[in-house]
């Protein structure tokens, strides 16, 4: 008996301690995005439901499953191959893709402002030309789980051919202007030719500059972009407005590390939005991506 009695606490300790564990696991859960609107709710029986809302906090649909058929999947990435030196729409197409992260193999790539709906998601990318060409691979996370994608960079074109590795340097062939939408002018540019609105079209915070471009199937103007315009229009060649007298949002970012050797209880880089354009065309200003701060901004493509 003495030698059981051990065994008989164990055990009991175990079924409690499991008892507990099936109690927190079938309590109800939800998660919001960062409007503060439910993307999902999870029911004591497990139960999970999607909710896809408006801008103006409507739901629009509810998709409901178990945890596993409500896992993100990806079924088609459009294109499949892009160009070092571009910033291009990449299309994902699956299912549960409400609420979607996006996180790249590549840090260099940058991802735009995006809308993730239930069976697509449209990204803007910005690829350095520095990107060397080979398999990027997406990871896609919701908060009820994790999926992959994958897309190809190619080499960055010069004139009609391509970068060739190994061999003596060539001189990068301005692009003609693209054509472009109604409100916005083509630019002619070494990395690759983009349009540009021609006047301010925005005031917001990042968030608010970044959703407005995307939502018109556009994007944040790089800093480069946005200085290389502006030099034009100064110079009297570019027929766009208003580049000089107030700061404008940029899609371009720095990275802004603490000193180490000053106490803090967090290291993270501080992530700051580039701005352009209060006094020159070269001089910039940063943003701490906390700051809510207003400025007025155009977009390009």
């Amino acid at each position: 008996m003495a030698q059981g009695l051990p065994t008989t606490i164990v055990g009991l300790a175990m079924v409690l301690m499991l008892g507990g564990n099936e109690a927190r696991a079938s309590a109800p859960q939800t998660f919001k995005d960062e409007a503060g609107r439910i993307i999902y709710a999870i029911d004591a029986d497990g139960t999970v439901s999607m909710f896809e809302n408006s801008p103006t906090d409507l739901t629009i649909s509810v998709t409901r499953g178990t945890r596993e058929q409500m896992q993100p999947q990806v079924t088609e990435v459009m294109p499949q191959s892009i160009t070092a030196g571009t910033s291009p729409m990449v299309k994902l197409k699956g299912r549960n893709l409400v609420g979607a992260t996006i996180t790249m193999s590549v840090p260099q790539i940058e991802v735009s402002a995006y809308v993730a709906k239930p069976k697509n998601l449209d990204l803007t990318l910005h690829v350095p030309a520095t990107v060397p060409p080979g398999k990027v691979i997406l990871q896609i996370a919701t908060p009820i789980g994790k999926t992959t994608a994958s897309l190809m960079i190619s080499e960055m074109q010069i004139g009609s051919g391509a970068v060739h590795k190994g061999g003596p340097e060539k001189p990068i062939v301005s692009s003609a202007a693209p054509a472009c939408p109604d409100g916005m002018m083509g630019v002619s540019a070494e990395l690759g030719g983009f349009c540009i609105d021609l006047d301010r079209s925005f005031t917001g915070e990042y968030g608010t500059a970044e959703k407005t471009c995307s939502i018109a199937k556009k994007r944040l103007c790089q800093a480069q972009e946005w200085q290389h315009a502006c030099e034009q229009a100064q110079a009297g060649r570019l027929a766009v407005k208003n580049m000089i007298g107030s700061w404008e949002w940029t899609g371009s970012w720095d990275s802004y590390q603490q000193d180490p050797n000053i106490p803090s209880m967090d290291f993270t880089p501080e992530i700051r939005s580039i701005l352009m354009g209060q006094v020159d065309c070269r001089q910039r200003r940063v943003s701490p991506r906390w700051k809510a701060e207003v400025f007025v901004g155009r977009c390009c493509k």
